[in-house]
This record gives C-alpha cells, sequence and structure tokens, in this order.
C-alpha cells in the first residue's frame, strides 16, 4: 500500500491512493470522514487491526466522494494524540503498537489534517476491549469488525504463544505536521520526549511552474471563493468555514492533478484562473442573491465592470450598448443599477461566457 514509513507518508501519497490506485477499504485499510469521539468505538477499531493482520486507519477522507475533507487536531479541548494514549491505556487489556501521522493537506490552512493511523499486528494477541465490566476480543474481517468467536481466540493465543516474547520497550513515532513526537509503550506505559520541529518545504521550479505574482493570484481567487460564501451566510460555524476552504482547495488541487497551487504548470495558469473565475460566477456568486443581495449586487456590479473592461475592452458606454443588444432591452441603460436583479444576473453570466 504506502512502500514507505508511515512518516514519509504525505498528502501527495494520499491522493495518489485515492485516485491512481482507487485503493478500497479492507483488511488492511479503513477509511474515515471524521475522528469519532467514542473511545469505546476507537478501541474497538485499533484491537480488531491488532488482533488481525494490522492495517491503516486514515481519517478526514470521504472514500465515497474521493475527496479529502480534513479533521481537526483536537477531539474536545485536548490534542488527538494524548486522546489516542488515554483511551488506549484505560479500554483495553495490553499495549499495542502504533503510530501516527498528521499530514497537513494544505500550506494555507494549519488547522485540518489527514491523520494516518497505522497499527501493528499484534504479538501478544488477543487483545480485549474491557466495556461495561466484561471483555470483548474484536477481529478484522474485509471491511468489517466482528467479535471473535472461542475458537478464534484460541488460535490467536496459539500463535502468541509459539512466538519468542522479550520484554522490551517498543519505540514508535509520532509525526503531526510539523512537530515529530517520540513516544515509547512499554505495557501502556507512555515515555515522550520533547518536539522537535520539522517544516515541509515546497519548492517549485520556476522554469516549469507558475511564478510568484501567479500563483498569489490563484490564492486571493481561491480566498474569494470562501469570502463570498461566508458573506452568503452558508456556514454555521468556524470549523465549518475551515473544511470548506479545505474542499475548495482540494477541488482546485483534483481538477489539475496537483498538490500545491505552487506546482501548477505555467501552460495551466490561464485554464486554471478561467476556471476558478467560472466556478465563482455559477456556482459560488449566486448564493449571495438571497443571502446577501447588497453585497451580491455590489460584487456583480464590480465583476461585470471588471470583466469587460479588461477582457472585453469594452467602456462604460460600451458595456451598456452590450447589455442593450444582449437582454434585447427596450430601452438603453445608462447603469447598471437600472436593471433588475434577473436582468444583471442574465447579463453576469452572458459576459462571463465570452
Amino acid at each position: 500500500m504506502f512502500n514507505k514509513t508511515i512518516k514519509n507518508i504525505t498528502y501527495k501519497d494520499i491522493n495518489e491512493l485515492l485516485f491512481n490506485t482507487q485503493e478500497r477499504e479492507g483488511q488492511k485499510l479503513d477509511y474515515k470522514r471524521e475522528f469519532h469521539k467514542d473511545g469505546k468505538e476507537f478501541a474497538k477499531d485499533t484491537t480488531a487491526f491488532a488482533n488481525t493482520d494490522g492495517g491503516y486507519i486514515i481519517y478526514g477522507v470521504d472514500e465515497k466522494h474521493k475527496i479529502v475533507v480534513g479533521v481537526a487536531e483536537n477531539v474536545g479541548n485536548g490534542k488527538i494524540e494524548d486522546w489516542i494514549t488515554n483511551v488506549l491505556n484505560t479500554n483495553i487489556d495490553n499495549s499495542i503498537e502504533y503510530e501516527v501521522n498528521f499530514i497537513n493537506i494544505d500550506e494555507e490552512n494549519e488547522q485540518l489534517f489527514v491523520i494516518v493511523l497505522y497499527i501493528k499486528e499484534s504479538n501478544k494477541k488477543p487483545i480485549y476491549v474491557i466495556t461495561d465490566n466484561k471483555s470483548v476480543c474484536y477481529i478484522r474481517k474485509g471491511t468489517s469488525v466482528f467479535s471473535a468467536k472461542p475458537n478464534e481466540i484460541k488460535e490467536m493465543y496459539l500463535k502468541s504463544n509459539a512466538k519468542n516474547e522479550q520484554s522490551q520497550v517498543k519505540v514508535t513515532q509520532k509525526i503531526k505536521g510539523n512537530n515529530n513526537l517520540q513516544v515509547g509503550v512499554n505495557k501502556g506505559t507512555i515515555i515522550k520526549t520533547d518536539k522537535i520541529v520539522k517544516k515541509n518545504q515546497v519548492t517549485p521550479n520556476p522554469d516549469i511552474h507558475i511564478s510568484q505574482e501567479q500563483a498569489k493570484n490563484i490564492k486571493e481567487t481561491i480566498n474569494s471563493i470562501v469570502q463570498i460564501n461566508e458573506q452568503a451566510d452558508i456556514f454555521k460555524s468556524e470549523s465549518n468555514t475551515r473544511k470548506y476552504f479545505s474542499q475548495t482547495w482540494n477541488s482546485f488541487y483534483n481538477r489539475f492533478g496537483i498538490t500545491s497551487y505552487l506546482y501548477l504548470p505555467k501552460d495551466k495558469y490561464e485554464e486554471a484562473l478561467s476556471w476558478l473565475q467560472k466556478e465563482i460566477a455559477y456556482n459560488h456568486r449566486p448564493k449571495l442573491r438571497q443571502g446577501n443581495n447588497p453585497q451580491w449586487k455590489k460584487d456583480i456590479y464590480g465583476a461585470i465592470y471588471a470583466k469587460a473592461q479588461n477582457e472585453l475592452k469594452l467602456d462604460k458606454q460600451g458595456l451598456y450598448q452590450f447589455a442593450f443588444d444582449k437582454l434585447k432591452l427596450k430601452e438603453p441603460i445608462s447603469s447598471l443599477k437600472n436593471l433588475s436583479d434577473t436582468r444583471l444576473n442574465k447579463l453576469y453570466k452572458i459576459i462571463f461566457k465570452q
């Protein structure tokens, strides 16, 4: 699946997993859109992997729609890595080995991550989840988790006893965005060392990729999409805003097959900017019409005047004549404010098709 250590898995690898190899959920892979807060459920999922063949749980991915949505780095008021430690220490009867990598899904948004959790197959099977004064052993079969049957539990004991068990500290590594965190596990005891700062660098080739000025234009256009939706009062919370911001970038990346806007090829710049502008014109700015009509009109006026002047080379009088002809008006206009909302919206769509 990943021909590299977990600490070296990148956002590009996640995209390739989804879109190129189209790796589906199975015995050793589970996608989850959100990081659930149910400790018992988390313990159930992780021990099922440990009791079977080991594997990966990737959080922040919508497999059905093949999009990366990202998750926050916190559970409630605490960090996810601390939450994982507490859950596994209090809900299972033996330690398991795991590694976790927090991958920042966009350099423009440090709040959302894809979390890759690797659970190693245990050499101390069976591992039990302690719940409601009883212990349950879970195993993974295909994409599902089941309670192990007595004969399956017996088989685990036999295999574990056949191995040469050594009492030693198991060292794993957590990678969180731009921080490395060393973790040692010894029968459930967690040993932490200091964080070491490590930043991922994006280094585009100026001979192949867009210039800094062009990159700035792309970034500002993406930001304007989110801003338009904010003005239309689409978001119900700051978390929704962050997720939409991430999804907008992901749509752009998927459209042009890149992992950062800085890697956009020079010859794709005009196409990319045009695509973003049409997205704004047809899918985003219309939301303002009902959600925030004054802002919608203001944005429409500005967009039409800018498009007419910069690309169609029309001054105001030329634009008004253009509107008169295309809209088949009965009388000439002296301002875009003379148009009704319906005609203004029609002109907007016409002019952005030019």
